[in-house]
């Protein structure tokens, strides 16, 4: 009953405690105003305040003056300052207190704005409009202009003057100009918007510069010298003009892909909707390499290829040529079966063709048709029968098992190859830009035995002598080991030795040894047989 009763005032106790820890737990900080963006303006100017642990519930001041929030995030809102407003520290007001921050400073609004006129009255869409008054910023981006709820590009500012160009789809509505922090005014007239200057098309709609271009539409002039054409900033020479066609010139210098702009002098402006591209017909400085069978590959490095596959068109002659790779200074073609010798020529995006200023020679696959002799040791000259083989050896490559055989000479049709130390196999004869082949027959290495030494020089039949030496082998059935004609029984087979026994009846003579089908070798001095019978 005691531990049951301990117990229970234990678990009373912790219920107690648990609101409090909570309630602990998710007890928010109290904001921090780290910084104002800016420090002082007049009333209507739109504030930052930079700092954490913002929160919704939160109010801003400025003294008695409670500051409009327009936009919150975690760690910055922006506030607007009201009229009436004075200068004084921001706070920030929480239901547990306030926290003051920076100094904000009210300055005197400046003067509002004014329109006392505008010209020319009206005009279509791309039109460049005069607004004068009074008040205005000399910074565009203080100006706000409006065509009823159109908003309006400010191409140039001073206080009293305003340059403006009337949006494609704007409607006849008065202008509006609104200056930070100074106010808002209204023009007295409208600004009519009429059908007026357009560009319909444009061809081509690529070209270097210098390139010939036909823009058609409506609004333009018969006389060059009312029309200004530009291509993004460049300006473009006219050509030839009438109201609805003009014939311009791509400028020569610092071209760029953009839109085309006409501005008619006291009619409109327009921007075409497609962008001209500016492209340069490629231009191919080298060719690598300059001769190879079908299937070669060669890159020709330059300028303007393009990234596009799609878009380049590669032949030798009439046949087409596989693109393999492209980037715009680098273009990888393959030969095709069939092509014949011929220069290379690229057009890109109906650009060129551009042409290599040397053939690109195709010749014959090499191609193995024979080879003589058929074994042979290290360094045997092997004559190899084929086609498609090159004159110059550096261009020749022939391998034996993996391995590098010197090429000696070298024909069209015919090679001559020093075999190297390797093992057995197929000769793969591999030609520069020309493929690879090999002999249907495999080159089989021999190995000849040698005769280093015997022991002992001399002895009866009956006696064992011991031949050492290489090459022997590993089969004792390939070996035969002979005393002039008499043929020695083996008793003892290895690579390097061989234990023999000398025959009844033979005579003193040299030792030789032959291994099947890899050679025979014959020991410097005779074997003395002593004794008879």
């Amino acid at each position: 009953m005691l531990a049951s009763a301990r117990f229970t005032v234990l678990a009373a106790l912790c219920a107690s405690l648990l609101p409090a820890a909570a309630s602990a737990q998710v007890r928010r900080p109290m904001p921090v105003v780290q910084r104002l963006e800016p420090t002082s303006g007049p009333p209507g100017t739109t504030v930052s305040l930079v700092g954490r642990y913002f929160h919704r519930h939160q109010t801003v001041h400025l003294g008695d003056a409670e500051l409009e929030v327009i936009r919150r995030t975690p760690n910055r809102w922006q506030v607007r300052v009201p009229d009436g407003a004075r200068s004084g520290r921001i706070e920030v007001r929480t239901r547990r207190g306030t926290v003051r921050g920076p100094r904000f400073r009210v300055t005197q609004a400046a003067p509002s704005p004014s329109i006392r006129g505008f010209s020319p009255r009206g005009g279509a869409g791309g039109t460049e409009v005069t607004i004068e008054g009074e008040n205005f910023s000399p910074r565009l981006s203080e100006n706000q202009v409006h065509l009823g709820d159109h908003p309006v590009v400010v191409r140039s500012a001073n206080p009293t003057e305003l340059r403006v160009i009337v949006p494609s789809d704007a409607e006849t509505a008065p202008f509006r100009v609104s200056v930070t922090g100074a106010g808002e005014a209204t023009s007295d007239e409208p600004f009519t918007v009429g059908t007026g200057t357009s560009i319909a098309s444009f061809e081509p709609t690529m070209g270097p510069p210098r390139t010939r271009v036909t823009i058609r539409g409506t609004g333009f002039h018969r006389r060059r010298g009312r029309v200004r054409v530009y291509l993004g900033e460049q300006r473009a020479r006219v050509l030839r003009a009438s109201e609805t066609e003009l014939t311009v010139e791509v400028p020569r210098r610092n071209a760029q892909t953009a839109r085309w702009l006409v501005d008619v002098r006291g009619g409109g402006r327009a921007h075409s909707e497609e962008r001209y591209e500016v492209r340069y017909p490629p231009e191919i400085e080298s060719m690598e390499p300059a001769f190879g069978a079908p299937g070669t590959r060669v890159t020709l490095s330059g300028e303007h290829f393009g990234t596009d596959v799609r878009e380049v068109d590669a032949r030798i002659g009439e046949t087409q040529l596989v693109v393999r790779d492209l980037s715009d200074e680098r273009l990888v073609v393959e030969i095709p079966a069939g092509a014949e010798s011929g220069t290379l020529a690229v057009t890109v995006a109906g650009l060129g063709p551009t042409e290599t200023d040397d053939e690109f020679r195709v010749t014959e696959p090499a191609q193995v048709t024979g080879f003589s002799p058929r074994s042979g040791g290290a360094g045997t000259e092997v004559t190899i029968q084929g086609s498609g083989f090159s004159t110059d050896a550096s261009h020749v490559h022939v391998t034996l098992s993996g391995q590098e055989a010197e090429v000696l000479r070298a024909t069209a049709e015919e090679l001559t190859v020093r075999i190297p130390q390797a093992r057995s196999g197929p000769l793969v004869v591999r030609v520069d830009n020309g493929g690879t082949d090999r002999t249907s027959h495999p080159f089989v290495v021999t190995r000849a035995p040698t005769i280093a030494s015997f022991s002992p020089a001399r002895g009866r039949p009956g006696t064992v002598v011991t031949i050492r030496g290489a090459n022997f082998g590993e089969r004792q059935g390939l070996v035969q080991v002979h005393l002039g004609e008499d043929r020695l029984d083996i008793q003892r087979h290895s690579d390097t030795e061989l234990q023999v026994v000398i025959p009844r009846g033979a005579s003193t003579g040299r030792l030789r040894v032959g291994v099947r089908l890899q050679g025979r070798a014959e020991a410097d001095e005779d074997f003395v047989v002593t004794g008879g019978d």
